[in-house]
């Protein structure tokens, strides 16, 4: 994962302008619909921060993380909060939050620790908290211009969800990357819910 964090830090003001100004609002809702009012949010990966000021502004309370010092940099500057600048390894809090946003962050996860990545952020829910997560559509891992990344599909993510049985799989979609010129890759985003303790 250190050659992918390397990567943000040199790329960050590109990366910051290609995605701080992409409209996620199709993800938005049906995440916010699980969601109290006001309830307590963990932007996950938070990259530019654009997702955190989206739900700021409409009354949730956020915290947000990403393994890059430099978007951590830029996202809080966005996002006009501090933003905690730790990989998935360090996260430390206990259930804290209604739910999770962990929007394109990770899919930088190798296979081999990914399924103690997932318990550690299903710790961080609170009673019935929901997690949403996204992935590229494919069910392989790879290496792609200094980045790493780990994908699924429609089988091998509800697969890899039967590892965890606090989590229940409430719903799993594909829907085209939002971001210009970009309309012929695929995302699997799903919502997952912690049912027990």
């Amino acid at each position: 994962m250190s050659e992918t964090i390397a990567y943000y830090e040199k790329n960050a003001e590109k990366f910051f302008k290609d995605t701080v100004q992409v409209d996620m609002s199709a993800l938005y809702k049906p995440f916010l619909a699980l969601l109290p009012p006001n309830g307590r949010i963990l932007d996950a990966g938070c990259g530019s921060g654009r997702d955190s000021l989206y739900f700021k502004r409409h009354g949730y309370q956020v915290e947000a993380f990403d393994a890059s010092l430099e978007m951590c940099r830029l996202a809080s500057a966005h996002l006009g909060q501090p933003v905690h600048q730790k990989t998935f390894d360090e996260v430390g809090w206990d259930s804290d939050f209604d739910g999770i946003w962990a929007c394109a962050s990770l899919l930088h996860v190798r296979r081999d620790s990914i399924d103690s990545v997932i318990e550690r952020l299903c710790h961080t829910l609170g009673p019935s908290g929901v997690m949403f997560a996204s992935f590229k559509l494919r069910d392989d891992e790879w290496e792609q211009d200094g980045r790493f990344f780990n994908g699924y599909d429609e089988a091998s993510f509800p697969q890899l969800i039967t590892h965890h049985p606090a989590l229940l799989l409430r719903s799993i979609w594909v829907s085209a990357d939002e971001r210009p010129g970009r309309k012929n890759e695929k995302w699997l985003n799903a919502l997952l819910q912690r049912i027990h303790e």
